[in-house]
């Protein structure tokens, strides 16, 4: 088995890690599951408009498995605990995740990193820019159910979508920054970290997470 961790990059393609557990499970004859943890320590630090972001990308993600005969695993937590959890609970071979240069993602790596290699586990952070020794598809394999398995198969518990309100006790900030507020300072250093959510390629993509705000409570 291999397990993929979706962070950051939450679509099935491109992305390098989930290309490189389809190689590793075509190469080896086995199968993958995907695992997404809403982790506390990043939406503390992200705004509403980026964790609305987060959630209709999850519900599309989660479509797409589900459209391919799995489904996504989504757990509420810490990734150490976490992601070592379900790698035992499928006997992983391989735990596979894109790497991140943030500083808070950077600490939550070495953390797993050490977890999983206590209890035996293999794993890879897979760059999203260069090659690395793992043997790595451009494109994912051209029949993606084949090499999926229903996590339900292992009694993995796994959980909805949430709404944005669920997420925290008080309703995350989506006031407009406005300089020398604190609010706008919360966000600067949120972005300054790498710990947001929040994508603001063009402004058709700040139109859509306005929309998903409203959409997600």
């Amino acid at each position: 088995m291999q397990l993929h961790w979706h962070r950051r990059n939450l679509r099935p393609s491109p992305n390098p890690a989930l290309s490189t557990a389809f190689s590793a499970a075509k190469r080896t004859d086995s199968a993958v599951v995907s695992l997404f943890v809403l982790d506390d320590a990043i939406l503390a630090r992200a705004d509403a408009l980026g964790v609305a972001f987060m959630l209709g990308s999850l519900h599309a993600l989660r479509d797409w498995y589900r459209d391919h005969g799995s489904d996504l695993v989504i757990q509420h937590g810490d990734p150490t605990d976490v992601v070592g959890r379900v790698a035992e609970t499928i006997d992983a071979e391989t735990v596979v995740w894109n790497s991140d240069h943030s500083r808070l993602a950077r600490g939550r790596d070495r953390a797993v990193q050490q977890a999983l290699a206590r209890d035996g586990v293999e794993y890879a952070a897979v760059s999203n820019e260069q090659s690395t020794g793992i043997p790595t598809a451009g494109r994912l394999v051209s029949e993606p159910a084949a090499y999926l398995v229903d996590p339900n198969e292992f009694g993995i518990e796994t959980r909805a979508v949430p709404r944005l309100a669920e997420l925290a006790e008080a309703e995350y900030d989506s006031t407009p920054l406005i300089a020398g507020t604190e609010s706008a300072r919360k966000r600067l250093e949120a972005l300054s970290n790498g710990t947001t959510y929040r994508r603001c390629d063009d402004a058709t993509e700040v139109d859509t997470q306005y929309e998903l705000a409203r959409r997600l409570g």
